[in-house]
């Protein structure tokens, strides 16, 4: 599929998404339609374990919204475009691989949600900012900030975060569990890219399968979310890479996991 804004590049096991929509990568329906596309693309793709998603300006992740389109929609519209972001955020949520957000700028609104439904977020030391400024614009975030970031954080951070529209740099954002690494900039994509392929080397099936029994479970009772934990469990031992992993393990040799 042909993107615009978009560059997608495969190494082995690993799939890079590349965002590149000048001067900050905002978000509008056109952008928001392509990362929908983009992101559904990724989720068929069997050979591909790990989704990196980054982009190629220089300052910004994604700085936001498009606040001009924004300002002009009426509220079918509005309902429209929170639909088709958090449409798009939820296939990263729920696609059996894993997905890193590799923040190398500004990730501000919907940059911050696309980076909560991430499984991952690592960021770039600097001066890049993170957060939700919503509430200073007297609007709410709509692709699942408000859900997500307490989910992530807690709900008091969360809270305050939220309300007074804060943003913060990397070392605070790592401080409360925003974000999981600080890298300094120089090194900051091939120390991406060495974590993706130290991942994308393991059993890819059972890393979807753990990815997707832990989010589906979580908000569950105990029991029901057990219920998950063997679905999925049964669903993945049916896949090569189990049968490979425990062979190997009685041949006392390392698994050849082929991500099938």
């Amino acid at each position: 599929m042909a993107y615009q804004f978009i560059t997608m590049n495969k190494e082995g096991r690993v799939l890079t998404i590349v965002l590149n929509r000048p001067p900050t990568n905002p978000l509008n329906s056109e952008f928001g339609q392509e990362l929908f596309n983009a992101f559904s693309e990724a989720e068929q793709m069997d050979d591909v374990t790990v989704v990196v998603i980054t982009s190629a300006l220089e300052k910004a992740f994604i700085a936001g919204a498009d606040i001009k389109e924004m300002a002009a929609m009426g509220l079918d519209e509005s309902e429209a475009f929170s639909k088709l972001l958090q449409g798009a955020n939820n296939i990263l949520s729920g696609m059996k691989k894993v997905v890193i957000a590799a923040i190398n700028g500004h990730a501000l609104g919907g940059g911050c949600e696309l980076a909560l439904a991430c499984d991952y977020r690592f960021m770039a030391a600097g001066k890049g900012l993170i957060g939700l400024p919503e509430a200073t614009l007297g609007i709410l975030p709509g692709a699942g900030g408000t859900q997500r970031l307490p989910r992530l954080i807690g709900l008091a951070k969360a809270m305050d975060i939220l309300l007074f529209g804060k943003v913060m740099g990397g070392e605070e954002a790592l401080a409360i569990g925003l974000v999981d690494r600080v890298i300094a900039a120089e090194n900051f994509l091939p120390e991406v890219m060495a974590f993706a392929a130290k991942l994308a080397s393991g059993a890819g099936k059972a890393l979807g399968c753990i990815k997707v029994a832990v989010n589906e479970g979580f908000d569950l009772p105990l029991d029901q979310a057990l219920a998950v934990e063997r679905k999925y469990g049964l669903e993945n031992l049916k896949t090569h890479d189990a049968k490979e992993g425990l062979t190997a393990f009685g041949e006392k040799r390392k698994p050849d996991f082929q991500n099938r």
